[in-house]
């Protein structure tokens, strides 16, 4: 995976800031620097806790196996901020305090009060020195990020003009349409009256009656619809093109009718049925280069930013002095090579 500035700030906001370990087992060194087993454990834990959360489930035979994954993982991410943040001081990108006190000031008014900060440290399991160093290296990796954009050149229009060329069809947009809708549900999906499908091809057919007879679309979709995701709007959804994830009967009719016109013969689907009405033919559309030149242009230079990163990154490893006592194959390090290869 190509790591940027993004997955750099991602590895501080792992990093526990655990001021201390000493004592602790050493797993790695990067210059001298040590990283301790107690410090990658801690942050080893915080991912799997946070995993866990996400459904990953860390028991039975291959959760000895995915735990292993994990602390190498880990183990590189931590190593390659030491790198980091060694680059960062040689550059003389440190925050100065009176920064990462306003920073912290900042927060504690997004957060409204001095109790409602106390309690955000508590549920974060951090204490206010261990969130003032958190916070001096993300404006660390700030100045880095914004030090590396400056000095990547902006693209030229002949590279704009190449992208777009080459990359047209992102640049489309298929016909959509916008339609409203009321649906009289069945079974499951009539919100609870427990109708069948009978009884709601009936109450539809009344409904369209109802239309015939003058009554106001938006006010019986309000009324009788049983989508509730639409029926408070008047039944009307977001415009949509083709493929779009409904129901084919339903999205069929929508692009079989004219402007203005509904479906005197209910359409029915697996949730029932439906009179849909046509409110807007949004036609295809090709933007010029002119309408979307911005974005590619932000896009390229991003790309060019994040290379590169890539390759600061690869020349702080290639350089450095690294001992990783969990990588798969340990190599002893010979004059003028590095000790372990990650």
């Amino acid at each position: 995976m190509r790591k940027n500035i993004y997955i750099l700030i991602s590895m501080l906001l792992l990093a526990s800031l655990v001021l201390g370990g000493c004592g602790s087992n050493v797993v790695a060194t990067v210059n001298g620097e040590k990283i301790t087993a107690r410090e990658l454990d801690e942050q080893v834990n915080a991912l799997k806790d946070t995993l866990t959360q996400q459904g990953l489930n860390f028991e039975g035979e291959q959760a000895k196996d995915i735990e292993q994954m994990l602390r190498r993982d880990v183990l590189n991410q931590m190593i390659d901020r030491e790198l980091v943040m060694a680059e960062i001081k040689r550059l003389d990108l440190m925050p100065t305090d009176k920064e990462v006190r306003e920073e912290i000031e900042n927060l504690k008014k997004q957060l409204g009060s001095e109790g409602d900060f106390k309690k955000y440290l508590a549920a974060n399991g951090v204490n206010e020195p261990k969130l003032e160093e958190y916070i001096k290296q993300q404006l660390a990796v700030t100045k880095l990020q914004e030090k590396i954009s400056s000095e990547v050149p902006q693209p030229t229009d002949a590279e704009i003009q190449a992208y777009y060329d080459a990359h047209k069809e992102q640049f489309s947009q298929p016909e959509q349409r916008q339609v409203s809708h009321i649906l009289i549900g069945a079974g499951d999906y009539s919100g609870g009256k427990n109708r069948s499908e009978m009884e709601a091809k009936v109450l539809a057919l009344q409904v369209v009656d109802k239309l015939k007879a003058g009554a106001d679309f938006a006010e019986l979709a309000k009324q009788y619809s049983d989508d509730p995701g639409s029926k408070d709007n008047g039944g009307q959804y977001p415009p949509f093109s083709k493929n779009s994830g409904f129901a084919k009967e339903f999205e069929d009719a929508a692009f079989s009718l004219q402007e203005g016109q509904y479906t005197a013969e209910p359409v029915k689907t697996m949730f029932g049925y439906h009179i849909i009405r046509l409110d807007k033919v949004i036609p295809a559309k090709n933007y010029s280069l002119a309408e979307v030149k911005d974005n590619i242009t932000a896009s390229l230079h991003q790309e060019a930013v994040t290379k590169k990163i890539d390759e600061l990154l690869q020349d702080l490893r290639d350089k450095a002095e690294i001992v990783n006592k969990l990588a798969e194959e340990p190599k002893t390090k010979k004059d003028g090579e590095q000790s372990t290869k990650k």
